[in-house]
């Protein structure tokens, strides 16, 4: 009884060489969806979307902190030389960069409402599809009768 449940889990044989040929035969029916990887979920498109803008805005700050750092010294020397003074320069990059805080924080709130996984919709959520051995036999089995829809997908 155990082995007839682990059989239809798919449990026993997975890999071995000396599994139960039945076994061997419902693997090789099915393969991994390619879309999902095997997972049976995809990634939202709104939020890979909302993600990708995220990691923009995040490097878009990193690269004005850097350019602020990197000014900040250089504003003490040369104070004198063109007639800004420090304080002036850096109230200037002090608002850039709460204009670029300020973009984050909206971008933050506007997350999309949507769940950030779904359901495959190649596999309908199995993470699994017939591989061509599998098609093939869902074939035979419509042109006899005993299969009627088809879900090879």
């Amino acid at each position: 009884m155990k082995r007839q449940e682990d059989a239809r889990s798919g449990m026993v044989g997975a890999g071995r060489a000396g599994a139960d040929p039945a076994v061997r035969l419902i693997e090789a029916l099915e393969e991994d969806c390619g879309a999902c990887a095997g997972t049976g979920r995809t990634r939202s498109e709104q939020w890979q979307d909302w993600e990708l803008r995220a990691g923009e805005l995040i490097a878009v700050a990193q690269a004005a902190r850097r350019a602020d750092e990197m000014h900040a010294p250089a504003e003490a020397g040369n104070a004198g030389n063109n007639g800004s003074t420090p304080a002036s320069r850096s109230s200037e990059q002090v608002t850039i960069l709460a204009v670029i805080d300020r973009a984050i924080e909206d971008h933050m709130k506007a997350r999309p409402l949507e769940p950030q996984e779904n359901d495959c919709s190649a596999c309908g959520g199995s993470g699994k599809k017939l591989s061509p051995v599998g098609r093939l036999l869902a074939e035979m089995l419509m042109r006899h009768g005993f299969v009627r829809e088809d879900r090879s997908g």
